[in-house]
């Protein structure tokens, strides 16, 4: 099985060079020395996909997805506020169809440790996110297309740890590893309800929303995210990271849903101020 990535390759080699070029020639960037820093984010990033959808098929199946995220960081004083924009594209092995996820996220977190305390960072916050599901499986028929929309608050907490700092200027780390958590207080939305049918004479809403049903839960999963950032000296970062982000109804029978996607991410934060 073949499959292209036409268009994020060639950005991140592109930013990989941008981020790169002058980095090491201009002066050490300080991290705590502005008031206010400002940077776009473009990450990307491969890995599996483990689903099980009772009302769809009713056995657990998986296949491979590829991640792209775009969104801006503003951090000020001791405060942090990030958007990202997600897409993730599965392909399914176990059945014949694809996954299509969007979300757009918005956090915010304030730092909890003393600005002093100059090696370790510790983050808490909260978030809310919207994430959007199409799922098309072929295998299925008159019952191939279904849509489930999902609003999430979540609490966030994120840990750092500086190291490797420059010799020649012992406030610059070259690294940063980080250990970030967040954990859905709960999780609203619309699902397919069990053995829905679709008809071909209905307008287009009826046939991907008409047989949904409504759902409401608390703690309907987790996401993790684990990995280092490279610190270049003009204050761009590049990072390296696992994800896991899991998401479940909770139900038992019927209307029972699990998705989790496990994604090695690779980051490009571009600062612009």
């Amino acid at each position: 099985m073949k499959f292209n990535y036409p268009i994020w390759r060639p950005l991140l080699i592109l930013a990989l060079v941008a981020m790169c070029g002058g980095a090491f020639a201009q002066s050490t960037y300080d991290y705590n020395a502005e008031p206010n820093r400002f940077w776009i984010n473009l990450n990307a990033g491969v890995g599996g996909t483990n689903s099980f959808d009772e009302s769809t098929v009713p056995f657990a199946y998986g296949g491979i997805h590829d991640m792209e995220q775009i969104g801006v960081t503003d951090e000020w004083k001791r405060c942090h506020l990030q958007f990202l924009g997600t897409r993730n594209k599965t392909k399914y092995f176990d059945v014949d169809g694809s996954n299509s996820a969007y979300s757009a996220k918005l956090e915010f977190l304030y730092s909890c440790l003393n600005p002093s305390i100059k090696r370790w960072h510790f983050w808490s916050g909260v978030s809310t996110n919207n994430i959007f599901e199409l799922k098309q499986l072929e295998d299925l028929q008159n019952a191939a297309v279904t849509i489930s929309l999902f609003h999430e608050l979540s609490a966030e907490e994120r840990v750092e740890c500086d190291f490797a700092y420059d010799k020649a200027d012992a406030t610059h780390p070259w690294l940063t590893a980080f250990f970030n958590l967040s954990l859905p207080l709960y999780t609203v939305g619309v699902r397919p309800g069990y053995a829905y049918v679709v008809d071909p004479l209905n307008n287009i809403f009826d046939m991907l929303l008409g047989a949904n049903v409504p759902m409401f839960k608390f703690f309907p999963g987790c996401t993790t995210d684990i990995g280092f950032n490279l610190n270049l000296r003009n204050g761009n970062r590049i990072g390296l990271s696992y994800t896991w982000d899991y998401l479940t109804t909770g139900k038992k029978g019927a209307y029972r849903y699990d998705n989790a996607f496990h994604t090695v991410k690779l980051s490009f934060m571009f600062k612009i101020q």
